[in-house]
C-alpha cells in the first residue's frame, strides 16, 4: 500500500511538472511572436511616414501599407489576450495592478552619452478596463567614484512626465541623456497605477542592470 500511494504521489507531481513545463514554453512562444510582431509594426509605420512625404508615392502604397498595420495590430491584440490567459493561469499572484512591465530596453544613440528608452506595458489580468498612470526612473551608478543616482527628470533636456494609458499593452519611449563623468550601474522603473472604482492603486517596480 506504501509503494503504491508513493508512486501514484510521484506520478501527480511528475505529471504536473510537465503541464508548467508546456505552459511556460507557450509563455515564451507568445512573448517571441508579440515581440516579432511589434518590431514588424514599428517598421511599417516608419516606412508609412517615409512614403506620405514622397511626393511620387502612389496613393495605393500607402493604402497598402495602413492595411498591413492594421492587421499587425489586431494580430498584437490577439496574441496579447492569448498570453493573458496563460499568465493569469500561470502567474495569478503577479496581477497586483493589473498590469506588468514586460521589457525594458535601453540603446545607445548616434551622440556619445545619449541613450534611448523603450518600455512594453502588459496587462496581466483579463480586465476590460483602461490602466492610467505614471513611469518613475531611477538610474543608480557612480560619479567621481561617489554613489550617484538620477531621476528621470534630470535626465531629460525638457523635462516631462512619462504617464500611460492602455488597454492590453503599449510601448513607451523616452531619451535620456546621461550627465558627463557619471557611469550607470542599474535602473530602477517603477509604475505607478492609479486606482479607480475598478483597479486598485498600486506600484509595480522593475529593477535591471545597465547594459554593457
Amino acid at each position: 500500500m506504501v509503494s503504491l500511494i508513493g508512486a501514484l504521489a510521484l506520478t501527480s507531481v511528475y505529471g504536473l511538472s510537465v503541464v508548467v513545463e508546456e505552459k511556460d514554453q507557450m509563455i515564451s512562444q507568445l512573448q517571441l511572436r508579440l515581440s516579432n510582431a511589434l518590431d514588424s509594426q514599428s517598421v511599417l509605420q516608419q516606412r508609412l511616414s517615409m512614403v506620405q512625404l514622397e511626393q511620387d508615392t502612389g496613393l495605393a502604397e500607402v493604402a497598402q501599407l495602413k492595411r498591413n498595420i492594421d492587421e499587425l495590430t489586431q494580430q498584437n491584440v490577439s496574441i496579447t489576450e492569448e498570453l493573458l490567459v496563460y499568465r493569469t493561469i500561470m502567474a495569478p499572484e503577479q496581477q497586483a495592478g493589473g498590469m506588468k512591465i514586460e521589457q525594458l530596453h535601453i540603446e545607445p544613440m548616434l551622440s556619445p552619452g545619449y541613450y534611448r528608452m523603450q518600455v512594453l506595458l502588459m496587462q496581466v489580468a483579463r480586465n476590460k478596463r483602461w490602466l492610467k498612470g505614471d513611469l518613475e526612473l531611477l538610474v543608480i551608478g557612480s560619479q567621481d567614484l561617489q554613489p550617484a543616482q538620477y531621476s528621470l527628470s534630470e535626465l531629460q533636456q525638457e523635462s516631462a512626465a512619462l504617464s500611460f494609458k492602455f488597454h492590453y499593452f503599449q510601448e513607451v519611449n523616452a531619451d535620456l541623456k546621461l550627465p558627463d563623468g557619471f557611469k550607470p550601474e542599474r535602473i530602477e522603473l517603477t509604475a505607478k497605477v492609479k486606482g479607480n472604482k475598478w483597479n486598485k492603486k498600486a506600484e509595480i517596480v522593475h529593477q535591471q542592470n545597465w547594459p554593457n
